[in-house]
């Protein structure tokens, strides 16, 4: 029996990211069997089962035949179900039952039920983006267009593998939703807590970690998931990169993709790797999943202490790498952490209505579970108190998100006008000057050179220096603060940095003592 080769071009995922890998068949005389090799995962494995069913299904012939797979290169790990339906192409093309013509040119990734059905996989997106790349087409399951804003791939959806005898494909659906028709969260229902939500206000506006501290009741969490609904829409490039880390995981993405910013709050239980990403495969976890977004930490000293610190990294530096024995994966992960907590293990530590049964030594060793490093990270601290009983009964008539918004979308015009005057100003080598409240669209593949990150932390600390543009009594009122609290070098650059938002919000060129006082009320416990 001679022996038939068929190639077709398909796609793994490591990480976020969509890697080449060519499919290669080989079909002819020896011991009949259906052989996969290239270091495929068990669901690759199991692709033999399916493929056979799903051909024989549609109508096709299975040859009693050697039949032998491989997935090249041969050193990357395959993972996943999209290899079912290039493995079938490849074979059906390798034994002379369908035209090259077929998958010339595409990408193909899809799986196949036992009936012959095509369905899309996770990561869609991610295998749009490398088509679009490598000029390719793609041949897929009925699926929705995803990447919009850039010039679409050249699409061929097929639902069943039947559909072969008669070259029948289907469009790629257009994703359409539109967030105006929703029915929202709005802050205007929770009346009081003006305080909190002053606080909420800053944070969306500069982009600033956020801690909420009260007892059990006091509205911490219903605050924390109205804070999309004052935050700027994605832009562009914003809502590709956050729809992409979702399509990669499999969650749904068409609101990400209309310009609503993610909004993630993970269960105190969760692991390391669900947090921060990994596992086998990697995955993103939910840093990278909030990405552009919020990443909301409900009772936040319950999180593991270990895992807590994995944070800081990501916090500081934008993105997250993780090293494996195959090399690093890093995905980004650009996010603003808002916090809640109880003050101590009981709830009620400085609450009027209900007596704290906590020891010291149990209220210490419950606050120091989330440890200082990480407070020191968060820019904003604020103590949320229980709701009277006639702001309760006064819910629908408190400030609305409609106002909050307005100030943040003024605050952040104010703060772009003034940072393309402050850039102006400087010679045409310091292309990368500006304020750390827009630090979030830089290159993350650039701080994987440990030497240039600090130079650009430095740099950005001394732009914020020079925007704030603080008299001598504001930098002797500061240098007293900083002295009396013991602030942390972080420390002074974060007050500086909420400070310079208060001013923003006030639409002020400069940083006065008031802005600075507001900010300094908002400092950890640890530095009061």
């Amino acid at each position: 029996m001679a022996q038939h080769v068929g190639f077709v071009q398909t796609a793994t995922i490591l990480g976020i990211v969509a890697l080449p890998v060519t499919v290669q068949i080989s079909v002819g005389s020896g011991l009949p069997g259906f052989h996969i090799i290239g270091l495929p995962d068990l669901a690759v494995k199991e692709a033999t089962q399916r493929v056979r069913q799903a051909i024989k299904a549609a109508g096709f012939t299975i040859k009693n035949a050697l039949v032998v797979v491989n997935l090249a290169p041969s050193d990357l790990r395959k993972v996943g179900s999209g290899f079912d339906l290039p493995i079938a192409l490849a074979y059906l093309l390798a034994t002379n039952q369908i035209s090259q013509d077929v998958v010339c040119d595409r990408l193909c990734v899809g799986e196949l039920s036992l009936d012959g059905a095509v369905k899309p996989v996770s990561g869609q997106l991610a295998y749009e983006r490398l088509a679009i790349q490598n000029q390719l087409g793609l041949l897929t399951g009925p699926t929705t267009v995803g990447l919009t804003s850039v010039e679409p791939a050249d699409y061929l959806c097929l639902e069943n593998l039947a559909d072969l005898h008669t070259n029948q494909y289907l469009p790629a659906r257009q994703a359409d939703y539109d967030l105006s028709s929703d029915s929202r969260l709005d802050y205007a229902d929770i009346a009081g807590n003006d305080m909190a939500k002053r606080a909420l206000q800053i944070a969306a506006a500069g982009n600033h970690g956020l801690l909420m501290i009260g007892p059990p009741g006091s509205g911490k969490s219903m605050l924390a998931h109205r804070l999309p609904t004052i935050l700027s829409l994605l832009d562009e490039s914003e809502r590709l990169e956050s729809a992409l880390i979702h399509s990669v995981v499999g969650l749904p993405y068409q609101r990400i993709l209309a310009g609503e910013r993610p909004f993630r709050a993970p269960h105190h239980s969760a692991s390391r790797a669900g947090l921060i990403g990994g596992g086998m495969p990697i995955l993103p976890g939910e840093i990278s999943l909030a990405h552009n977004g919020v990443l909301f930490l409900d009772e936040l000293p319950e999180f593991g202490s270990s895992t807590l610190q994995l944070l800081r990294q990501p916090i500081e530096l934008g993105f997250v790498a993780l090293a494996r024995a195959a090399g690093i994966v890093t995905m980004p992960a650009e996010f603003m952490l808002v916090a809640a907590a109880n003050p101590c293990p009981c709830g009620y530590l400085g609450d009027d209505q209900h007596a704290c049964k906590c020891t010291p030594a149990q209220i210490s060793r419950y606050q120091d579970r989330v440890g200082g490093p990480l407070l020191d990270r968060i820019n904003l601290v604020v103590n949320v108190s229980r709701s009277a009983a006639a702001d309760v009964l006064a819910t629908g008539r408190g400030t609305s998100s409609a106002v909050l918004r307005a100030g943040v979308e003024r605050a952040r015009e104010f703060a772009r006008q003034r940072t393309q005057e402050f850039v102006s100003r400087q010679s045409s080598g310091s292309a990368h000057q500006r304020t750390p409240e827009f630090a979030c669209q830089q290159d993350h593949d650039s701080y994987l050179d440990s030497e240039v990150a600090p130079v650009k932390r430095n740099s950005e600390e001394a732009d914020l220096l020079a925007a704030c543009q603080l008299t001598v009594k504001e930098k002797a009122f500061l240098e007293m603060v900083a002295d009396r609290y013991a602030l942390s070098g972080r420390g002074i650059i974060s007050t500086l940095a909420v400070a310079r938002t208060i001013a923003d919000l006030d639409e002020q060129e400069k940083v006065l003592q008031e802005h600075l006082i507001e900010a300094i009320g908002y400092r950890p416990r640890g530095d009061q």
